[in-house]
């Protein structure tokens, strides 16, 4: 039985993320430890003795305990340093304020395993492992239909854009969920680029319907929304989590084309993918007035992603590969 210590980050995504690897480990007869990485002490390594130790991106390196930090370091010969990266590995969100991590890391010989494909090449000992997701998390029951739903900072210039485009074409028939303080920039910034003229912007304004905070409030809005919109950010070809909690949720999903898209799921039966705006707002129209067709793509993605995108999967994969 491999003892597997798992080192919980300070990042809501990296969190969700390791706790759902936690379970996908206990279901392959792993003996698992969870730690708050601004709580593990060098004592907890010594009594554990893991084989494993676990992290998301960075990990123990971004953290101020440098007793610790040493401690791993001088003792990875003892474990298998692993790491999840989720994010660009030079990126803004992998790195923070540390931009020297990058090249830290590539000599501590760990392993790692990238959300992308296309950044396999960026580090060492590095293999492609898409997200997953804890579908038993999302258990969706009926509530309020909406017809179109955004989930997600409206924030940037790409997604603006495609936010602006919905609100002109389907006017009130787009919602819109996430932090207030991230939806009145976005007011600020809809404004300030002429994207909506002031009748546009008091139909998006009405769009905001707050923030989703578990993951059953996500479920139910992806169960009960005709067309999911998701608009990726990071990465090259890789998929975001959205992708996972909307087809976890028996939500029907059409979402930007990324070359992992395809190579993971089958597209128009398990999803839709648009290619730009304008084949963005043709297929949410279809889908509008045909939602029997969204509902039966839903059920077969919900279908495949628990057979083949689980965490219990994902960590199988992990540990056949330590074999």
């Amino acid at each position: 039985m491999k003892k597997v210590l798992i080192t919980l980050p300070n990042s809501i995504a990296g969190t969700l993320i390791l706790k759902g690897y936690k379970q996908g480990f206990k279901s392959n007869g792993c003996f698992v430890l969870e730690k708050d990485l601004r709580e593990l002490q060098t004592d907890d390594i010594k009594r554990f003795k893991p084989d494993i130790i676990f992290g998301y991106d960075y990990g123990f390196l971004f953290g101020d305990n440098k007793e610790l930090t040493q401690y791993i370091l001088e003792n990875k010969t003892n474990y298998e340093l692993i790491h999840y990266f989720a994010d660009e590995p030079e990126g803004k969100y992998a790195v923070v304020d540390k931009p020297y991590l990058y090249e830290e890391f590539k000599k501590i010989g760990a392993v790692s395993y990238m959300w992308d494909r296309n950044f396999v090449d960026k580090l060492p000992r590095c293999s492609y492992l898409p997200l997953a997701v804890n579908y038993k998390a999302y258990r969706p029951q009926e509530a309020k239909h909406y017809d179109i739903s955004f989930v997600g900072r409206p924030l940037t210039e790409k997604r603006q854009k495609i936010l602006a485009a919905l609100t002109r074409t389907f006017k009130d028939k787009l919602n819109i969920f996430c932090y207030e303080k991230h939806f009145l920039q976005s007011l600020d910034d809809m404004k300030d680029k002429q994207l909506l003229d002031e009748k546009e912007l008091d139909i998006y304004k009405s769009a905001y319907r707050g923030f989703l905070t578990t993951e059953q409030e996500l479920a139910n809005v992806y169960f009960n929304t005709t067309v999911n919109i998701n608009i990726t950010l990071q990465g090259k070809s890789g998929m975001n989590y959205r992708v996972f909690e909307v087809l976890a949720s028996r939500g029907f999903l059409l979402t930007d084309a990324m070359d992992d898209i395809e190579r993971n799921f089958i597209v128009s039966k398990e999803l839709e993918v648009y290619t730009d705006i304008d084949d963005l707002l043709d297929k949410t129209s279809f889908y509008l007035k045909n939602p029997q067709i969204a509902q039966k793509i839903a059920i077969i993605g919900f279908a495949d992603v628990t057979k083949s995108h689980s965490y219990t999967a994902r960590a199988r994969k992990i540990l056949d590969d330590l074999k």
